[in-house]
C-alpha cells in the first residue's frame, strides 16, 4: 500500500509496518503491536490514510489500489452503502492482473476487468454499479488533486432492468413477519411514498406538511441529485406515523436507523419470500399498482420523481394544488387499505407509541379516508455483493 507492507521477524508474534528507506537505502520496520492479521491490516490503511499525503501525483506513480483504499477510507466510509462500496472495490481488485498504476488502468484493463465479473456471473446491472464505484474513486482522486488526470471509462449498460412486482398478499405476508417498530415504520414509509430506501431513512416529521398534506423527500439543504426526491401526497394511511414521530422517522432505540438490511432479511425470510423481495420491490410493485388503477401517468412521474415533460419549470409550483397528485393519493391508500384486509398484523395502529414516549389520537380530520385495521435505513439482486470480506477493505472505526 504506497510503498508500506506487512511483514514479520523470526522469533516475533507481531506484524509491522515496513517500507524501504531509499535515502539510507534500507529497510526500516515499525511493530503495530498486534498479532492478528487482519488487526495489522487495518493499522497499516488507517496509517496509510492518515500519514501519506498524495498531491498532484502522476498516474504512472499511483497504484489503483492506493487510490481505492484513500477513497473509501476518506469518503466512501461515511456513506450509508459504505458496504457496497467496499464490497466493490474489491472485487475490481480481485479482477485486474498483478498491481496496476492509474496510468495504466485504461480502457483495455478495465474492460478485462469487466469480463471477468461476467465470467463470475455477475449481473449487468451488478458490473456496472462495479464500475461505477471504480469510476467514482478515480474521478475522487482526480477532483481532489491526488492524482494528475485519470483514464477513460468503460460505458456499460445495465441491461433489462430487474421488475420486481410483489402480489399484495407478498406485501401482507411480510408485513405479518415485520416484528420490530423500526421495519414497520421503514414498510409504511415505502408504500406510502413510493420513494428510494436511502430518502424513507433519511425521512423526518420536519419534512412532512400536515397542514398541506405534503411530505417533502428532500431534507432541507440537501442538493437536490439527477435520482430526485419529489414532494409526495401525505397519504391518510401514514399521517398516523408521521403523527407519533417526533425526528426520524425510522428509528432504533432514539437514533435514526442508517442500515436496514438485516432486520429486512430476517423479516424477509421468516415471511418465506425469495431473495429477489428487496426494499427497491415496493416502489416497482406500488408504481405498478398506481397504473393499474387508473392513476395517471404524470401523476405516477409526479409521485416517482421523474421529470414531468414540458413542465420543469413549473413543476415546483403543483404542490400547491389543493388536488395535487388526489388520484396517486387515493391509490395509494387503497392498496394499504387492499394490504390490512389480507394482513393478520393491523396495517395502521390506533395510537403509535414510540420510544420517545409520543403518542397521537388516531383522528386525522374530515378528509380521512377508511383505514383498514383496527389495531395499534446498493440494491441489488446479488447477494455476493453485501458480503463484506475484511481481506482488502478491512473495517476502521474512527475516534
Amino acid at each position: 500500500m504506497g510503498g508500506y507492507w506487512l511483514s514479520r521477524q523470526a522469533g516475533s508474534p507481531f506484524w509491522y509496518r515496513t517500507w524501504f528507506d531509499r535515502a539510507a537505502r534500507q529497510t526500516r520496520r515499525q511493530s503495530l503491536g498486534v498479532e492478528e492479521f487482519e488487526r495489522a491490516q487495518e493499522l497499516l490503511a488507517q496509517w496509510f490514510t492518515f500519514n501519506v499525503v498524495m498531491r498532484r501525483a502522476e498516474p504512472k506513480n499511483v497504484k489503483v489500489a492506493d487510490v481505492f483504499h484513500r477513497y473509501y477510507y476518506e469518503h466512501g466510509i461515511n456513506k450509508a452503502s459504505a458496504g457496497g462500496i467496499r464490497r466493490h472495490l474489491q472485487l475490481a481488485l480481485e479482477c485486474t492482473d498483478g498491481n496496476p498504476v492509474v496510468s495504466d488502468f485504461g480502457l483495455q484493463h478495465q474492460e478485462l476487468v469487466v469480463r471477468r465479473l461476467q465470467d463470475r456471473r455477475y449481473a449487468p446491472g451488478a458490473v456496472k454499479r462495479i464500475m461505477t464505484s471504480v469510476k467514482a474513486s478515480l474521478m475522487w482522486a482526480f477532483n481532489r488533486e491526488i492524482i494528475l488526470s485519470h483514464p477513460a471509462f468503460v460505458r456499460l449498460s445495465e441491461g433489462d432492468p430487474p421488475e420486481r412486482v410483489a402480489s399484495i398478499s407478498d406485501i401482507a405476508r411480510f408485513w405479518d413477519a415485520a416484528e420490530q417498530h423500526h421495519l414497520q415504520a421503514f414498510t409504511m414509509g415505502l408504500l406510502c411514498t413510493l420513494s428510494r430506501p436511502t430518502a424513507v431513512l433519511e425521512l423526518t416529521r420536519f419534512q412532512c406538511d400536515l397542514a398541506r398534506g405534503v411530505v417533502d423527500l428532500n431534507p432541507a439543504g440537501r442538493r437536490r441529485t439527477k435520482k430526485r426526491r419529489p414532494v409526495v401526497p401525505l397519504a391518510a394511511a401514514f399521517r398516523p406515523w408521521v403523527e407519533a414521530t417526533a425526528g426520524h422517522l425510522v428509528t432504533y432505540r432514539d437514533k435514526p436507523v442508517r442500515k436496514i438490511n438485516a432486520v429486512w432479511r430476517i423479516a424477509r425470510r421468516e415471511a418465506g419470500l425469495d431473495e429477489d423481495f428487496v426494499p427497491y420491490t415496493i416502489r416497482h410493485t406500488m408504481a405498478s399498482e398506481l397504473r393499474a388503477r387508473g392513476v395517471p401517468l404524470l401523476e405516477i412521474a409526479g409521485v416517482l420523481g421523474h421529470h414531468m415533460p414540458n413542465f420543469r419549470s413549473t413543476e415546483r409550483y403543483a404542490k400547491y394544488a389543493p388536488d395535487y397528485l388526489s388520484a396517486a393519493r387515493g391509490a395509494i391508500d387503497d392498496v394499504v387499505n387492499e394490504i390490512g384486509r389480507v394482513a393478520a398484523r393491523p396495517i395502521v395502529p390506533n395510537n403509535p407509541v414510540r420510544a420517545t414516549g409520543v403518542q397521537v389520537n388516531k383522528a386525522i380530520g374530515p378528509q380521512t379516508r377508511e383505514i383498514i385495521g383496527a389495531g395499534e435505513g446498493i440494491r441489488t439482486l446479488d447477494p455476493d455483493l453485501g458480503k463484506v470480506s475484511a481481506e482488502l477493505f478491512p473495517v476502521v472505526t474512527r475516534d
